[in-house]
C-alpha cells in the first residue's frame, strides 16, 4: 500500500539522518520510537475496550499443570492467604518473600537426605514437634507418632523419586497418575506457585515435595498456578495484543507465556546447536526479536549479546529476560554503531533472516560491508531470504542464497559456507567458518 511505502521511506530518512548528523538524527529516532509506542498503546487500549484482551480464569485454568526447572523457583511467600482465591492480585504481596535455601525446612531436608542425618537430629523436626505438642495440627499430624509416620512416607517418596523422577514427564500425562501409582497421600502431590510482577515464581504450597525435587536436581517438575500479580497480567495483555495473527516467531520459553500463537518451532535452534563446533564463548544475535536464541544459548553456557533496535520488540525482550532470570546483554543501538570503528570479536554470530533487510538500499548495503570487514568471528550462522520476497520491488541488491554467502565470504574473515537446511517458505540456513 502507498501509505506503507511512505512510512518506510520516512523511517529510512530518519535513520540516515542519525548516521550522518547524529545531533539532528538522534532526537528524531527517539521521537520515532515514542510514536511506535503510542501507536502500540492506542491499539492495545482499543482491543481492551472491545474485551479482546481479558483473562477469565476458571477452575480449568486453576487445574492446569505446568512444568518448570526448580532452579527458577528461589523464593517462598512469607504470608500465604490460603482463603484468597483471586487469580489476579495487585499490591505488594509479592515483595513479602524469603529465600528458600535460608529456610530451616530446606536446611534440615538437606541434612537428612544429603548428609544422612536422622530426622530427630534436625532442627525442623523438633520445631514441628513442639508445635504439635502445643496442641496445633501440622500437616494433618496431631501427635508425635503421626508426625513420624508422615516423615516415613516422605522418605519412601524420596527413595522412589531417585529412581523414577527423571522419567516423570515422559511416562505420565500428569503427576496425579504418578502419585496414584505410588500410593502417596494427597498432602504431598501439589506444588502451587504464585507469579509476581516480574514473572518470577514464588512457592505458595507444597514446600516438602518441592524441596525433594530440588535436592534431586530434577530438570522439570509439575506445578499449578494459584494467582498472578496484576502487573504481570498487564504484560500478558501487551503480549496477547502483539501476538495476534501469529506475529511471534517462536514459542516463548516462560511457562506462563506458552499459550500465544507463534510461526516457527525450535528446529532452527536445534540445527544450529548440532552444528556448533564450540560449546561456550560469546554469542552475538543480530535482530534478536524476543531473545529466543539468547535464552536458549545462555542455557547452553554462552555469554550472549542481543541486538534489537525495534522499540516494541525490545520492550518484550527486556521483560522476558527479567522473567527468565537471564544475564544476556541487550544492545539497543544499530549493529553498525555498536563499538563503532573497532574490531568486533565473537565466537558465534547469528544473522538469521536479518541481512536481507540491509541490502535493499545502497546506504545500508555499504554499512553491512563495513560491518563484515570489522567482524572477527569463528562461526557465523546465516539465514538467507528467498529472493522472491523482493520480486517486483525496487531494491539495491537481491542476492540468491549462494550469491549472498559468496558476498559475506568475500568481505569477511570467513572462508567456507556449509548449507544446513531450507525452511518451508524457501529460506536457507548456512554455517560459515
Amino acid at each position: 500500500m502507498m501509505w506503507r511505502k511512505i512510512i518506510t521511506r520516512l523511517q529510512y530518512f530518519v535513520f540516515d539522518l542519525n548516521d550522518y548528523f547524529p545531533l539532528i538524527g538522534k532526537p528524531l529516532v527517539i521521537v520515532w520510537s515514542v510514536i511506535h509506542r503510542i501507536k502500540f498503546m492506542i491499539g492495545k487500549k482499543f482491543q481492551e475496550i472491545r474485551g479482546n484482551l481479558n483473562y477469565e480464569f476458571t477452575k480449568t485454568n486453576n487445574d492446569k499443570i505446568y512444568w518448570i526447572n526448580p532452579n527458577k523457583i528461589n523464593y517462598i511467600l512469607k504470608k500465604v492467604n490460603k482463603n484468597d482465591k483471586s487469580p489476579i492480585i495487585g499490591g505488594n504481596w509479592d515483595k513479602s518473600k524469603k529465600l528458600i535455601e535460608n529456610l530451616e525446612v530446606y536446611k534440615s531436608f538437606k541434612e537428612k537426605y544429603k548428609k544422612v542425618k536422622k530426622w530427630e537430629e534436625t532442627e525442623y523436626y523438633n520445631i514441628i514437634l513442639r508445635e504439635i505438642n502445643s496442641g496445633n495440627e501440622i500437616f494433618g499430624c496431631k501427635n508425635k507418632g503421626e508426625w513420624d509416620q508422615y516423615l516415613k512416607k516422605l522418605d519412601h517418596l524420596y527413595e522412589y523419586m531417585i529412581e523414577k523422577s527423571i522419567k516423570l514427564k515422559l511416562e505420565f500425562s500428569n503427576y496425579y497418575e504418578w502419585f496414584e501409582k505410588l500410593g502417596i497421600p494427597g498432602i504431598f502431590n501439589e506444588i502451587v506457585l504464585n507469579i509476581n510482577r516480574d514473572g518470577h515464581f514464588l512457592l505458595s504450597e507444597g514446600e516438602h515435595i518441592f524441596i525433594l525435587w530440588k535436592l534431586l536436581k530434577a530438570e522439570e517438575i509439575p506445578f499449578k498456578i494459584k494467582s498472578r500479580h496484576k502487573k504481570w497480567i498487564k504484560f500478558k495483555k501487551d503480549l496477547k495484543y502483539f501476538s495476534r495473527s501469529g506475529r511471534l516467531y517462536q514459542q516463548i520459553t516462560h511457562p506462563d507465556l506458552q499459550d500465544f500463537p507463534f510461526k516457527y518451532g525450535d528446529s532452527r535452534f536445534k540445527r544450529i546447536k548440532e552444528n556448533l563446533s564450540i560449546t561456550n564463548g560469546n554469542l552475538l544475535d543480530i535482530g534478536a526479536n524476543f531473545g529466543y536464541n539468547c535464552l536458549k544459548f545462555e542455557n547452553e553456557g554462552f555469554d550472549c549479546f542481543a541486538v534489537e533496535i525495534n522499540p516494541i520488540y525490545r520492550h518484550f525482550l527486556k521483560k522476558i529476560k527479567i522473567a527468565e532470570l537471564k544475564q544476556f546483554k541487550i544492545i539497543s543501538d544499530s549493529i553498525f554503531n555498536y563499538n563503532r570503528n573497532n574490531i568486533l570479536v565473537f565466537d558465534v554470530v547469528l544473522a538469521l533472516n536479518i541481512f536481507h533487510n540491509l541490502i535493499v538500499r545502497k546506504r545500508t548495503f555499504m554499512k553491512l560491508t563495513e560491518f563484515l570487514k570489522r567482524l572477527k568471528v569463528k562461526e557465523l550462522f546465516f539465514g538467507a531470504h528467498n529472493p522472491n520476497e523482493f520480486k517486483n520491488s525496487s531494491v539495491y541488491r537481491n542476492f540468491t542464497p549462494t550469491q549472498f554467502t559468496d558476498y559475506i565470504i568475500k568481505n569477511s574473515c570467513l572462508t567456507k559456507a556449509k548449507f544446513l537446511n531450507k525452511t518451508s517458505d524457501g529460506r536457507s540456513l548456512y554455517k560459515l567458518t
